[in-house]
């Protein structure tokens, strides 16, 4: 189903895989902006769920019929590729991506369209807040790693794709997210638009919510994917990314080093880790080291895959 609008100024996107109630939140936050319904939509761009996801789509659809609607990405695996058919499915001037399980005050979508025109920027980010559900040391450590993204746009040249919004223009100039990586593809993409004339913007006072990653099973998961991600940057661009060309026999990756835990520890005002026990802080190091392996592993993996090829 379709919304009845022709030309929305925004087209919010939102792609998604397995995760119905993250869906459903995020959903909810959107349907409600203080933002004129007639000029931004909702696009659900789905990357071939296999549980409900798609019904809870519908059940908005069915709600807010020239608001939201849905396309599906099913031959290609990957938030870049359902992030790209969002892009070519959608009729706004203006991006923006959020992920499903984000939530935003209905006051979200107007802060961002000013913060674009006062900064006269192309490319905007914003804060994001992890909040705890059980206080399990496990949020914990995500809270406190998690989202330092104003380092990443004065430091690495990019914005976080989940939190990003991106003036249609800029996809035609420097093309779309490249969907062979399985991660890092934000990265890759904001690096190229950072070598164009587009204004990349970082906006404080803009906030958008996301929960904590509750296992450590979680937290794992998405280090063994960006792990992945880093080899696949530097096997498909080479000369950008020579620092990312990695010895997988060098057991240093598998022992304690400088990673994102000692980052967050010196940054000021860390309520976590100022508050914690002996024994948490070393229950952090602990986490913090196995998510450092996890990462290496996923490294060493996408060698062999390439082995496995013949490449």
């Amino acid at each position: 189903m379709e919304a009845n609008k022709d030309n929305p100024e925004v087209s919010v996107i939102i792609p998604v895989y397995n995760d119905p109630y993250g869906l459903r939140d995020t959903l909810r936050s959107l349907v409600f902006q203080d933002f004129p319904n007639d000029e931004f939509e909702i696009i659900v761009a789905d990357n071939g769920s296999t549980d409900n996801t798609k019904e809870i789509a519908e059940e908005f659809i069915i709600k807010y019929p020239d608001l939201i609607r849905t396309v599906t990405e099913d031959k290609k695996r990957g938030s870049y590729a359902a992030r790209n058919k969002g892009i070519k499915a959608s009729k706004g001037s203006i991006t923006a991506f959020i992920d499903a399980d984000m939530t935003v005050d209905k006051d979200w979508l107007s802060n961002v369209l000013d913060s674009l025109e006062e900064h006269q920027a192309d490319c905007l980010t914003c804060r994001v807040e992890v909040y705890l559900k059980e206080e399990t040391l496990f949020e914990k450590y995500n809270k406190m790693v998690a989202f330092p993204i104003e380092e990443y746009v004065l430091k690495k040249h990019y914005i976080p794709s989940g939190c990003s919004t991106i003036r249609k223009e800029v996809f035609s100039e420097v093309g779309l997210f490249d969907s062979m990586l399985i991660s890092g593809g934000d990265r890759e993409f904001g690096n190229r638009v950072y070598r164009t004339k587009y204004k990349m913007y970082y906006d404080s006072n803009i906030v958008m919510k996301h929960p904590a990653r509750t296992s450590l099973r979680g937290i794992l998961s998405k280090a063994f994917r960006i792990g992945r991600g880093s080899r696949q940057t530097y096997y498909y661009y080479p000369e950008r990314y020579k620092r990312r060309s990695r010895n997988i026999k060098n057991l240093l990756y598998f022992l304690p080093r400088k990673t994102t835990l000692r980052l967050a520890i010196t940054m000021k005002g860390n309520k976590i880790w100022d508050e914690a026990s002996f024994a948490e802080k070393l229950g952090f190091y602990l986490i913090d080291w196995v998510t450092s392996v996890a990462s290496h592993i996923g490294y060493i993996y996408e060698v062999f895959r390439e082995k496995g090829r013949g490449e």
